[in-house]
Parts: C-alpha cells; sequence; structure tokens
C-alpha cells in the first residue's frame, strides 16, 4: 500500500528538512523552520520501516491497546532503569508528576519487562496513530559530536567556535567574514567548518583538544536569525537526491565541494555559539543527562516531558538500509527540537563519529506505545 500524494508530501518534507533542522535540542528553540518541497511521489515509506498489511486507520491520536502487538523482548533494560535514575536525580519535578508510572514500570522492568505483562503491573499502553494513521510514527536521531580541536590557532586549526557575544546579530556570513574576530570569544580552532556547523545544528557537544580528555560545549545561545536546513537546500539545488539525504551525505558533498561549503553554509544566516564545561554532560530540554536510546526528543504537545515510550526501532545498516526488523526500547521523552512534530520523535544515539553516522542516516518509521 502506498500513501496518498498529501501524505506523501509531508513525508518527503520531514525527511529532508528533519535531518538538519529537527535534532538540535537547542537550538531549534529559537529559530524558524522552513519545510523542504516536494515535487514527487516515487518514495514509498515501507522501504523505511512502515508497516500497514494488517493493521486499520487509527483516528485518534493515542488508541488504548490491551496487548502490544510487538512481543519481542524489550533490548535496553539495564540502560532504561539508569536513565531513569538520572531522572530522579537531576529533575524533583518530573519524578514527582510521574511516580506512579515509574514506580509500576520499574516493578516491570525488574521483572522481567515482559511485554504480554504490562497490564498485569497496571500500566495502560496506548499506541499513537503515527504520521499517517497506520500506527508509522518517524524516528530520526540526534547525537553528540566530537569535534577534534585547539586552543589557538595554528595550522590546519583554523575554524573558530565562538562564545556568545555580547552583540549577536551578526549573521553566519559576518561572522564569516571576521565580525567576532579578535574578540576574546574564541573558545576553540576546528580544522573543519562542517564539523562545526554541524556542532550549531546538534547544539552541543564535545571537543578533543588532543590532551587526552574531552570538553563539554554547551549550548549558548544563538545568533536571533531564522535557520535554513542545508540538506533541504542542497536537494532543491539538485545536489544530493532527496531519497539519499543524510548527514553523511552532506558531509560527502563536502569533502568533494571544498571551495564551495562557506557559500552553501552562508545561505543559512543563523549560527549557535557555546560555552566550555569540562565537567559538563549531554542534557536534554528536561535538565536530565541523556542515555543514548533511552531517551528521545519529542513534540511536548503530544508527549509531555517525562513520559515514558516503548518504541519500535527501525534497525538498520551503515548504508541507512532497513534491515526489516524492529527492536524495543523503553525510553524517556527528556529533549525537544523545534522540526520534531506531532507524530515524530528524533532518538538520542550516543556520542561520536559513528553515533552520528547512524543518527545522520535515520528518517525510519516503527510504532510508539505510551506507558502511563
Amino acid at each position: 500500500m502506498r500513501l496518498n500524494q498529501s501524505s506523501l508530501y509531508k513525508l518527503l518534507a520531514l525527511s529532508v528538512a528533519v535531518i538538519l533542522a529537527g535534532c538540535s535540542p537547542t537550538e531549534h528553540q529559537n529559530t524558524s523552520k522552513r519545510s523542504a518541497q516536494s515535487t514527487s511521489t516515487d518514495i514509498d515509506p515501507q522501504k523505511f520501516g512502515a508497516i500497514y498489511k494488517g493493521r486499520t486507520y487509527q483516528q485518534a491520536i493515542f488508541s488504548p491497546v490491551s496487548r502490544v502487538e510487538n512481543q519481542s523482548a524489550v533490548v535496553n533494560q539495564g540502560d532504561f532503569l539508569t536513565q531513569l535514575s538520572n531522572v530522579n536525580t537531576y529533575s524533583g519535578k518530573l519524578s514527582r508528576n510521574f511516580a506512579p508510572t515509574y514506580e509500576k514500570i520499574t516493578a516491570w522492568v525488574l521483572a522481567g519487562a515482559n511485554v504480554s505483562e504490562l497490564t498485569d503491573f497496571g500500566i495502560n499502553p496506548q499506541v499513537m496513530k503515527g504520521f499517517d494513521g497506520y500506527q508509522n510514527v518517524l524516528m530520526t536521531g540526534y547525537y553528540s559530536p566530537v569535534i577534534h580541536a585547539r586552543r589557538t590557532q595554528q595550522g590546519k586549526y583554523n575554524q573558530p567556535i565562538y562564545a556568545l557575544p555580547s552583540q549577536k546579530r551578526f549573521s553566519r556570513a559576518e561572522i564569516y567574514a571576521g565580525a567576532l574576530k579578535g574578540k576574546g570569544l574564541e573558545l576553540a580552532y576546528s580544522d573543519s567548518m562542517i564539523d562545526n556547523f554541524l556542532l550549531g545544528v546538534q547544539g552541543s557537544g564535545y571537543v578533543d583538544f588532543g590532551e587526552g580528555n574531552l570538553n563539554y560545549f554547551a549550548y549558548a545561545g544563538q545568533n536571533g536569525y531564522p535557520y535554513a536546513a542545508v540538506g533541504r537546500l542542497l536537494v532543491e539545488d539538485g545536489e544530493i537526491p532527496k531519497e539519499k539525504m543524510s548527514i553523511q551525505a552532506i558531509r560527502d558533498w563536502a569533502n568533494a565541494n571544498p571551495s564551495r561549503v562557506q557559500g552553501l553554509l552562508e545561505r543559512n544566516p543563523s549560527y549557535v555559539f557555546f560555552k566550555n564545561d569540562p565537567n559538563g554532560k549531554v542534557k536534554g530540554a528536561a535538565g536530565v543527562p541523556l542515555v543514548p536510546m533511552a531517551s528521545v526528543a519529542s513534540d511536548r504537545g503530544v508527549i509531555p516531558l517525562g513520559s515514558v515510550l516503548l518504541v519500535e526501532v527501525p534497525q538498520i545498516d551503515n548504508e541507512g538500509n532497513w534491515t526489516g526488523e524492529h527492536k524495543l526500547h523503553l525510553m524517556v521523552a527528556l529533549d525537544v527540537g523545534g522540526a520534531v512534530n506531532g507524530h515524530h520523535f528524533d532518538l538520542y544515539r550516543g556520542i561520536g563519529d559513528q553515533a552520528g553516522h547512524i543518527a545522520g542516516l535515520s528518517k525510519h518509521y516503527g510504532r510508539v506505545w505510551v506507558l502511563r
């Protein structure tokens, strides 16, 4: 079964624009989002994990179910309990608001997390309708990049990462032209303009100064200009096919077109500033340290922060192809993103290049049950 044209237009807009507009839990709370425009219906969601066989159309956003259809094992029980411990340690508000739910789910997990026994523990699952009404929820990914840099400009390390200036109203082009140079705002110098840009997209990340440890650079602010997704621009320019769009595809384009990178990035006037927090941890909008694949960014208008989700994560290979399998993860909604709207989740994948590689390829579908 293929979707109608209107639904496919929505899918294509998300698949292209979300990759670089939706994964930052910080920058895009403060920026505008423009959707990609699609003129074709050649992408079948079923190639990306969407399933229709045996399902009926669901009109309600959440539909109570007596039984979770996927009866496979929950693969991240320990990581989920760690994430829940972080919630209880760092957010008294969420702990109080969700105390009964957390207690029931903890008891269920400690008893083995058998999906068929959810209701035995007083847990009431509600399946989400998905973007299409057939429970297919879009799942992208974000991560914490590691930037290789030096504290002072030297050799190939000549791309500055800036602290928040008192005068923020400089565009990206003006900053690249030197508007902030020599003002004592340089936190580090990396060897890659595209890496610095992607650090801003993610909203935070780690910097490796070559001293044997990683420094955490946290989000400090943004210049007030609207965000334009470079992935969308490359698709519109015919540089990358929309079905191939990913962070890795953008990196590959940049490596093949080094003289054009700055011009492309300047078409996105938004610019992110950072602050150095050497002992910092990756935290989401809820102020809670995130555990990879046990935390998720969501639309808080649909899923309140602190909600527990049973997520059917589509499995993909190293090229971004769906393997035909979904695995169950328990996750807590602890983050948000400007392009993470409705039935769309951004899964936190972790730290470093491999996490970034998989996050950048993620634009697939699975079911989500809210556990109450």
